[in-house]
């Protein structure tokens, strides 16, 4: 879906897939059935957005225009978001790094905030970067009209963007460089020495850092499907507000999500809960504490 809603654009460029060794497979098989070429980076461990978007960008030319998408976003309005793409580039292209900017439904605390400078044409500066706030914060951030959610999409030319990486965290760029193969034919295959480069987002090692940071609100239906309170809501659910998936019975269940995958789960009588079972682990959670689970997944890998 992130491929297919580029369709059209003007000037298009085959992509660039970033992706992990386990995931191949899905990518190659992605960008076939949106129909159009891409070439495949292949990470061997990952290392946050920021390593993976400098290797993209050295792989290309300077001036090209890079679009730095994640693959786990979701977007109504393909048009719309193609003529903001079309808007970014031509910030881009003076010299700016663009993020879009999407104006609050909710006080999400799983999400960053922007907060808006002074115009810059058809953008504008960056005031502030404010990282996944508290209950209180988000909801002041959301309703104050001047903090948009970070929407983690970027667009700047190659050689841009590198000059600013390599200013700010040249040790992630010399690190980059040397894992990627001398070989530039078909799909690269990061090396080993890859593991080795701090894992580190594109915000935090260049856009809080850079005097090129622009802004350009959008509304296209945006949303961050990066929890599972965000994937209930791009679900199919039935008449209460639940979505399941496997072998699943539920009882005086309302507004959740229950996935079974090798065994039959049994939900009676909560509202607003998730519960994911696999092989390894169960998972009951409140859907409100849904952006925890990362964490908790560390604290059970730990053990």
């Amino acid at each position: 879906m992130t491929l297919e809603r580029l369709a059209g654009l003007p000037g298009l460029a085959p992509s660039l897939v970033v992706t992990g060794a386990a995931h191949i497979d899905l990518a190659r098989s992605g960008a076939a059935a949106a129909g159009l070429p891409a070439t495949l980076i292949v990470e061997p461990v990952g290392r946050n957005t920021a390593p993976a978007a400098i290797a993209a960008a050295l792989v290309s030319d300077p001036d090209d225009v890079l679009l730095i998408l994640p693959s786990d976003h979701l977007v109504t309005d393909a048009p719309g978001f193609r003529d903001a793409v079309l808007e970014a580039a031509s910030v881009a292209v003076e010299g700016g790094i663009v993020t879009f900017g999407v104006a609050p439904t909710r006080p999400e605390t799983g999400y960053g905030y922007i907060e808006i400078g002074a115009p810059a044409g058809r953008a504008h500066h960056v005031a502030a970067f404010r990282e996944k706030p508290g209950p209180a914060e988000a909801a002041a951030m959301a309703a104050d009209g001047r903090h948009l959610w970070n929407s983690g999409v970027f667009v700047a030319r190659a050689g841009d963007f590198l000059e600013e990486a390599r200013t700010h965290r040249p040790d992630v760029v010399s690190g980059v460089e040397a894992a990627l193969p001398a070989d530039r034919a078909g799909d690269l295959h990061l090396g080993p020495g890859f593991a080795d480069v701090d894992p580190v987002s594109i915000d935090y090692a260049i856009m809080e850092k850079t005097g090129r940071a622009r802004v350009l609100p959008i509304d296209v239906g945006w949303d961050d499907v990066g929890s599972y309170r965000s994937l209930l809501a791009a679900s199919d659910r039935d008449d209460l507000g639940n979505h399941v998936s496997g072998k699943v019975t539920i009882s005086d269940v309302t507004e959740s999500l229950v996935k079974a995958t090798s065994r039959r789960v049994v939900v009676a009588g909560l509202d607003g809960v998730i519960v994911v079972e696999t092989p390894d682990a169960v998972l009951v959670a409140p859907l409100d504490r849904a952006q925890e689970v990362g964490d908790l997944q560390q604290q059970a890998d730990e053990r």
